[in-house]
């Protein structure tokens, strides 16, 4: 009887580690991929999310802010609810970049962004330009921005209308691409 009693005690002993690891333990090939349901929809989610990029001396160069950030692996991107995008150009300007939706590549490379989009632009001599459209695609590294979207621009005394446009923050240039009409009011 003792001896019966010892093989089975060796047998769950021998079978015991194996029999666990199967039935509770992951395989390595599913552990280097995350779950189906994660591949294809939101992975993580953050609320009053802000970011501050910095450059090399340690001077802000850029801010991000959104009450809402949802983050999809599987289009290696995230959404933004009413983004707010501040550049800061070594000059002392500041170009504060609002819409009610955004998308953010994993990259962080350029922001897209749509619905009632305004640029504001404020140079250190106190001269404010605001931009007005429907969607802006951002480069924040470069300070650049493009839209082939109707678009308005505004300044002092001066209303421009075009179709289009490519913009450069830090070296303060606007292309208007097509369609463009101006008014300029004369003050009194």
């Amino acid at each position: 009887m003792s001896t019966a009693r010892t093989r089975l005690i060796i047998a769950a002993l021998l079978l015991g580690p194996v029999l666990l690891y199967w039935g509770l333990g992951i395989a390595p090939s599913e552990r280097s991929r995350p779950p189906q349901a994660l591949q294809q929809g939101e992975d993580y989610f953050a609320t009053d999310t802000r970011t501050r990029v910095f450059d090399d001396k340690g001077m802000l160069e850029q801010t991000l802010s959104t009450p809402r950030l949802d983050h999809y692996p599987d289009r290696a991107e995230s959404e933004l609810t009413t983004p707010e995008i501040i550049l800061y150009g070594t000059d002392g300007s500041v170009t504060t970049t609002t819409a009610k939706h955004g998308t953010l590549p994993d990259d962080r490379v350029k922001a897209l962004l749509s619905g009632d989009v305004r640029v504001k632009d404020s140079t250190s001599s106190g001269v404010v330009t605001q931009v007005l459209t429907e969607t802006l695609t951002l480069y924040p590294d470069t300070k650049l921005a493009e839209t082939d979207e109707p678009v308005t621009i505004l300044s002092d005394n001066v209303r421009y209308d075009a179709t289009g446009m490519k913009a450069s923050f830090e070296n303060k240039t606007l292309k208007l691409l097509s369609n463009v009409q101006g008014l300029h009011e004369n003050e009194d």
